[in-house]
């Protein structure tokens, strides 16, 4: 799904879904944070603490810990699997 993120007339806009307005707008907000966090030092910097801060308090819930690992460990698993594969091709096609 491609959201055209330029100057639409009014109307253009009453025709998207639900769906691509909420994507439109989430596009919009991230340029428009992007672009703050590059001008204003001092609200990048609040920003980066505010997410230290909360990656600290879900590294304190065991659960969460928990579950960060087991979907490392799956991935690590995956990638794995996806190497052998792509290694086995190479050799049965050489």
């Amino acid at each position: 799904m491609s959201i055209n993120l330029e100057k639409q007339p009014r109307g253009a806009l009453k025709l998207l879904t639900d769906e691509e307005k909420n994507e439109r707008r989430r596009i919009l907000h991230r340029e428009y944070m992007a672009n703050r966090r590059k001008q204003d030092p001092e609200f990048a910097a609040k920003q980066r603490e505010c997410v230290m801060n909360n990656y600290k308090k879900l590294r304190e819930n065991p659960e969460i810990v928990e579950k960060q690992r087991e979907y490392f460990k799956n991935y690590q698993r995956k990638m794995k699997s996806e190497y052998n594969e792509m290694k086995k091709k190479t050799l049965e096609e050489n």
